[in-house]
């Protein structure tokens, strides 16, 4: 039984933290739609002249109303989870004790337990579902009934404090259930995001994972950015004279001289023979002095490359960045070539 609830909070946790946004959108208009419930309750109530109920519905829309933008400005649920589950333990023990509408308004409480916990929050759907099981146990069977205002039928009374235990049992296993294969898919999904974002050759982030970050990526904080295009030289060359794992072991040498020059920074291979870094709040001349570094061990392990930095303080358009480092690392290429050349003669 421990393990149970620890799997299902864990899960809960790791839900809320994949799907945030989601979430915080889902919260929103579960509460826009509870304010609009209670504001049509409102208007009936009014019009039937039900003072009682209009005070109720109108209070309930109103403090949801104030919570929802307590939690939109902190971009936090809690407000209105709590919200709800002082409203919902007010309301539903008022009617199970007074008996709203001739005992129906009671049957309101079978909602409680999976809807709370599906939608809004587990470990408070769990102590307020407890909380009604409870009451119901003692006013319909022990000590409490002498604070019942409604003669519920016998066979309410007997029944329905066991139909709503059922209603928490169930409810609480298909909760974790749920929970738990939406933990599931969202390892799953952070699998197959690594294999998608992975190369295989060199074990650096590929292509797609750069499209990912070059969408994601805020730089407006960073202060300075720099950027650097690396090409191997001599990789078609090298494939046809010694095959391609040989070419392979060369791409994967200059992948690790790359991670372990800047540790700090995102290091890509875009496919074939380029590679691509992105350093953050590093002075243009830490980056340079690190690039003649990284060059001379690949030229001591019998490799060349050729590299162009984009360094900026401001205008981070990376993609502007990665044209103009590629085409002064294109320069570098040509000077390269045109130096073999003149040693050939």
């Amino acid at each position: 039984m421990i393990s149970f609830f620890t799997d299902l909070f864990r899960a809960e946790r790791e839900v809320r933290e994949y799907w945030q946004k989601e979430r915080w959108h889902q919260i929103k208009n579960i509460t826009i739609l509870a304010i609009a419930l209670f504001l049509m309750m409102s208007m009936m109530n009014l019009y039937q002249r039900a003072d009682g109920m209009l005070l109720t519905t109108l209070t309930s829309a109103i403090a949801l109303f104030v919570c929802l933008l307590v939690a939109q400005r902190h971009r936090n649920t809690l407000p209105v989870e709590l919200a709800f589950f002082v409203l919902l333990l007010v309301l539903f023990t008022g009617y199970i004790l007074l008996g709203g509408n001739d005992g129906f308004a009671t049957l309101w409480v079978v909602v409680v337990p999976l809807m709370f916990m599906m939608l809004l929050n587990v470990k408070l759907g769990i102590l307020i579902s407890g909380y009604f099981l409870l009451l119901l146990f003692l006013t319909f069977y022990g000590p409490l009934d002498v604070f019942v205002r409604y003669d519920y039928p016998p066979m309410i009374r007997l029944r329905f404090p066991l139909l709503y235990l059922g209603d928490c049992v169930l409810s609480l296993y298909c909760v974790h259930q749920i929970f738990m294969d939406r933990s599931s898919l969202i390892e799953t999904q952070r699998r197959l995001r690594v294999i998608s974002f992975e190369d295989a050759t060199t074990g650096l982030q590929n292509r797609a994972a750069y499209s990912h970050y070059q969408q994601t990526a805020d730089f407006q904080e960073v202060g300075q950015l720099a950027v650097v295009f690396i090409d191997v030289n001599g990789l078609h060359e090298l494939n046809n004279r010694r095959g391609h794992r040989a070419g392979d072991e060369m791409l994967c040498f200059v992948g690790r001289q790359c991670v372990a020059q800047f540790p700090e920074a995102k290091v890509f291979r875009l496919g074939g023979d380029e590679f691509l870094l992105v350093l953050e709040r590093m002075e243009q001349c830490q980056v340079q002095a690190g690039m003649e570094e990284l060059d001379a061990r690949v030229q001591g392990a019998g490799y060349s490359i050729a590299y162009g930095i984009e360094f900026r303080r401001s205008g981070f358009d990376l993609e502007s960045m990665v044209i103009a480092a590629d085409n002064k690392m294109l320069g570098a290429k040509a000077e390269h070539y045109k130096n073999l050349e003149r040693r050939r003669r």
